[in-house]
Order: structure tokens, then sequence, then C-alpha cells
């Protein structure tokens, strides 16, 4: 596949203007550039329309010696200096491209207008003068004659738009669909660019490094998106891509399209477990792997790993990248949830502990002092740091409940979007993330789901495998105590029915329970239940991440000391290298001192190490 540059496509425009085509015909043949190509067209429609000027001799002469001397500061970088007055004859300037000549009579047009342009260089996509920002942008590129410096600033304007994307998510906005295109544009260009020039390996690489940075930070914000900037969403990572394939050539055999994303993006981890040739399954559920797959190559039977994983408009699931993870260690998935105490550039800091930032934490939200947000932990070589930052899931708002829910799948779900579990249906969407490093998703797996009720439908944020073998009917939960429906006997938790012990007193309405309960025909029934919080207390940090080192009271997690003594209510029995989750408020010593803690796993939880000996397969494209 090659990939056509912007700027070919500006100069067959204007090449088909000077023969008598209009503006509407030339957007008309480039529907995807025809939001870049208006300005420019019509200001060259303009241009060609405008009566002939005649000016004195001598400004004239001033005037094009300024543009000539700016256009070759420009071109080799230099800073303008002042400029000296030589009389010399406008036919001096016959070396300027058609291109760059056009550059030059909107640089003059854009000075005696005014500072619209300078005024936009902060413009958001939300703002009106974006347009005159990216415009502006590309003037600057006219006078720029080097292809290696025009690539590198073409990337640096893509670097931008990915920053303005940022801004505006953390801000609670959604995904700008014109950062998006010109984004894709600009990355377009480039590519264009490295593939006359194969020989600038310097360049070739930042393109792959930034490529697969942007392509990593656009799938992390897909939940993010709203459905009418999906297909400009799936172009962009389509063409992120197609770079890595490609090497940075712009070419590729293996071409992932855009049709090939438009069901979403699926996070698992898990084991990998070959059906046939090209034909996987991870964690229960089936996927394709071909020439497509980034990491492929590293791909072997019993290998643990992250699997980014598009759904094509088919339903059809395939491998776009694949990360090993480390074997012979526990799986990490810390998340932490709570109300941040301080916020500092480095990072931020809940219930005492510090979380560092990293240049690729993904913050989906402002941040301020007291707000409550889940931030999922990463593992790096400087240690833990925050992987994402989103608002906290609470138990209950206006809109939705959040609840932990522990039970067992009931059927195949290796392709549904609605998993049965213990009862109850869960909606699985493109931002589920699956975490199945301790067994495979299937008919009689053990998982604890993550999820909201809102208005009786049950979404499924993350869904984690157990290392349990806890029988079928037995069910854990933690939600919000809704109140008892005297009428009809059943307590309400987090929106569900759920039936009431025979004796005891009711929770406090609105008080955080954790209940043990038994599966009864349709029925869930509590057989024990804990205040995990009632509605006076302070609010309590959530911690789910696996059990270090056990040192009598002090459990070490990824994230914190936490002290876990004899007041605290504890469900299983712990092991170092077992996975809990648990609620608990700042310690006197810096640590956390537990309320209430699940421990998820019945044995440690460890990577499977692989014999370096087991071939590597060799997947072809399924067909």
């Amino acid at each position: 596949m090659i990939f056509r540059s912007f700027r070919s496509v500006l100069a067959e425009c204007l090449d088909a203007m000077r023969l008598g085509a209009t503006v509407q015909q030339c957007l008309a043949r480039y529907p995807r550039h025809a939001d870049r190509l208006l300005p420019l067209l019509t200001l060259a429609e303009s241009v060609k329309k405008s009566p002939p000027a005649t000016p004195r001799a001598g400004a004239r002469e001033q005037a094009w010696l300024a543009v000539q001397t700016r256009a070759t500061d420009l071109r080799t970088g230099r800073r303008r200096l002042k400029v000296q007055v030589v009389h010399a004859p406008p036919a001096s300037l016959t070396w300027l491209k058609p291109l760059a000549v056009a550059a030059a009579v909107l640089f003059l047009f854009t000075a005696a207008s005014g500072g619209l342009a300078y005024a936009s260089q902060d413009a958001l996509p939300d703002s009106p003068l974006y347009r005159v920002k990216l415009a502006s942008e590309d003037v600057r590129l006219w006078f720029v004659f080097d292809d290696t410096r025009r690539a590198e600033i073409l990337l640096d304007q893509s670097d931008q738009r990915m920053q303005e994307i940022f801004t505006l998510v953390r801000r609670g906005d959604q995904v700008p669909e014109a950062a998006l295109s010109d984004m894709a544009d600009r990355n377009s260009r480039a590519v264009g660019i490295m593939a006359d020039n194969p020989e600038e390996t310097t360049l070739r690489a930042r393109v792959l490094t930034q490529a697969q940075e942007q392509e990593e930070l656009l799938i992390a914000l897909w939940p993010e998106v709203p459905d009418s900037a999906t297909p400009e969403y799936a172009e962009a990572v389509a063409q992120l891509h197609n770079t890595r394939l490609s090497s940075g050539t712009g070419t590729t055999a293996a071409v992932l399209n855009p049709e090939d994303l438009a069901g979403g993006i699926l996070d698992i981890s898990g084991q990998a477990e070959q059906i046939e040739d090209g034909v996987w399954i991870i964690g229960g559920v089936e996927v394709r792997v071909d020439d497509r797959t980034i990491g492929r190559d590293g791909l072997e039977e019993g290998l643990a790993a992250r699997f980014v994983v598009a759904r094509a408009s088919t339903g059809r699931l395939h491998v776009l990248s694949l990360t090993g993870l480390t074997a012979g260690t526990a799986p990490t998935g810390a998340v932490v949830s709570g109300a941040i105490e301080e916020i500092t550039s480095a990072g931020i800091t809940v219930a005492g502990n510090f979380i560092p930032f990293s240049s690729n934490t993904l913050r989906t939200v402002s941040l301020k002092v007291g707000d409550r947000v889940e931030v999922s932990l990463s593992s790096t070589s400087d240690g833990i740091v925050a992987g994402a930052i989103s608002p906290a899931v609470v138990a209950t708002s206006s809109s939705a409940s959040g609840f932990t829910f522990i039970g067992t799948i009931e059927g195949d779900v290796s392709n549904s979007s609605t998993w049965t579990i213990s009862g109850l249906p869960f909606d699985v969407t493109p931002s589920t993330t699956f975490d199945a490093r301790a067994g495979s998703a299937a008919d009689g797996s053990r998982v604890q789901v993550q999820a909201l009720n809102s208005g009786g439908r049950l979404k499924a944020l993350r869904v984690t495998v157990l290392a349990s073998d806890d029988p079928p009917d037995v069910v854990a939960m933690v939600g919000n105590f809704d109140g008892y429906d005297q009428q009809a006997g059943i307590w309400r938790i987090s929106g569900l029915s759920i039936v009431p012990p025979e004796t005891g007193k009711d929770p406090p309405d609105n008080a955080l329970v954790a209940i043990e309960a038994r599966r009864e025909g349709g029925d869930l029934v509590v057989e024990e239940y804990v205040t995990v919080e009632s509605p006076d207390d302070p609010a309590l940090v959530q911690v789910q991440g696996t059990i270090i080192e056990i040192d009598g009271s002090r459990w070490t997690l990824e994230f914190a000391q936490v002290r876990v003594d004899s007041t605290v209510a504890v469900t299983g029995d712990a092991d170092e290298g077992e996975r809990a989750l648990l609620w608990g408020e700042r310690g006197r010593d810096g640590g956390i001192q537990a309320r209430y803690v699940i421990v998820l796993d019945e044995e440690p939880v460890l990577l499977p190490t692989v014999s370096p000996a087991t071939p590597a397969p060799s997947p072809t494209p399924a067909p």
C-alpha cells in the first residue's frame, strides 16, 4: 500500500484549478482531505480572481526582497536578521517553486490582516481559530524545501495533535475528529517523505517510535471515542499500525483496514494456545494471528502475554500486537481507587502513598485534590508508575451503580458479547479489559467482574479469571445497599435483587456492603454480610493487587504496605502470590490500615515458564 501525501494532493488540485476546475470539484475528488483543502483552495481561488495591484516600484522591490530573505531563512533554519534593502528586480525570484510563491502571497496577506495566525497558536480543536492554526502550520511548511526538515516538522505537528487530544480528554471532552484527521494526514505526509528518502535511517527510527507511541495511546483512549468519531479514529489507528508494519517505508504487503477495527479494541492478558495455523485461543477467546500482527514471531504455545485485539465489522477478532509477560512471576494488574490527597508534576498521592507519573501515563480526567480517581498501575524498569488515571467507579451515582461480583461463567463465552456469570448477564464491550493470566475465561471458570448497573443493564468493565475452584453456586458481591424492599422482602444492592438472611439487622441505607451468598435457582441468597463503609464514614481507598510478602500483620502489595491485623474481616486464606481486593484508610505509619479484605485466589498465581526449546510456530493468514 502506498501512502498519498497531502502535499501532492494539494499540488494536483492547484494544477486542476489553473485548468478551470472549481473548488467543489477538487473537494469531491478528495473527500478525505476536504476539510484541509477547503481554506487553501478558497484562498487560491480568491488570489486568482483578485485584480492586479500596482504598488510603487520601490515598495514592490522592498516587499519582494523581504519575502525572499525570509524564505531563505526558513529554508535554512536561520533566525530572521535585520533586512538590508538591495534593489533587485522581481525576476530574481524565478527560483521559487509555484507553491512557495503562493505561500509568500499568503504570508504577506496574513501579515497585513493582523495577528490572527499568532492568536491561533494555542487554539484547541473546539476553537473557531483551530482551522487558522492548521493553515498557518501549512504555510510554514511551504517555506521548507529540505525533505528531512519538513518531515521532522510534520512529526512535531503530529505530536502536537496528540497533545491536543489529551488536553480535551482530560477536560472531559470527547476525542476531536479534526485533530484525529490532521494527525493522520501529517503522519502520512512524513511517511511519504520517508518513502522518497530511504537512506534517512535516523528519521525512520523516529517515525516508527512515534507511530508505536501514538497507536498505543490511541488504543488506550478508545473507550473515550464518540460514535461520530469512530471512522476517523479507526483510520488513524490503522494508518499508524501500517506505518509500523512497513518499517516506515510507506509500503507494506499486509494492510490493516479501518473496517478491521470497526468493532473496537479488546485488551486481553493470558496464555496462548494454538488451534491451527493462524488461529489461537487467548484466555478462552479465539483470535486470528497473521502477518499484520506485530510481535507474532515471538508467539509460541503457552506464552503468557498481553494481546491487543481488534474486532472487525464481521465480529472476527484479530491480534494487532502482543507483548510477552515475564515468566515465573505473579501477575500485577494492580488498581487503586481513592481520593487524591496531593498533586505534583511528578505524580499523585492517594492514602498517603505517592504514585509517580511516567511519560506514558494516560489521564482521562482533569486532576484536582479531593477527586476520587481509579489508577491502574504499571510495572516499569523504574518501578511502579501510574498507567492510566480515570474517574473512580463509585458504588452509587445518579446514572449508574458500580459493584464487584465474583461468580462462575456459564456457557461458551469465546465469541459472545453477553456473558452469563452465576445467573447474571453482563454486557462485554470493546472497552472491557480481560485478565486471564490465571486461566481461561471458559465455562466453569471463576471470575471477578468490576461492573456497572445502568438501568438494569450490567456492563462489565474488567473481568479477571481467578485461581479458584469454589462451587458454581457460591457468589460474593460488594456494592451499595439501596435499602430493604418490605413488600417484596428483598434487599437492593447496587440495583440488584438479593434475598436477605433470615435473621439479623439490615445494613444502613447507602452503606457499602460485602456479601457472601449462594445461588438457589434464580435467586441470590445472602449467607453472611459485612458493612464495609457506613454512609457517615470517611471515604475509604480500594486496592487490588498481588500479595508480594506477608510479615505478620504487614502485607506488601505493589502499591503499598497494608496492615491486616486481628480486627480486620478477611474472606479467604491469604498467601504470597495470591491476589487480594481490600478497602482501607491511611494508617498512622504511612501505609494503609485495612478495613475489609477479599482474597481472590486460592493458590499463588504465577505465570508459566516457557521452555526456550519449544519451537515457535509460523502463523499464516486466516482464510
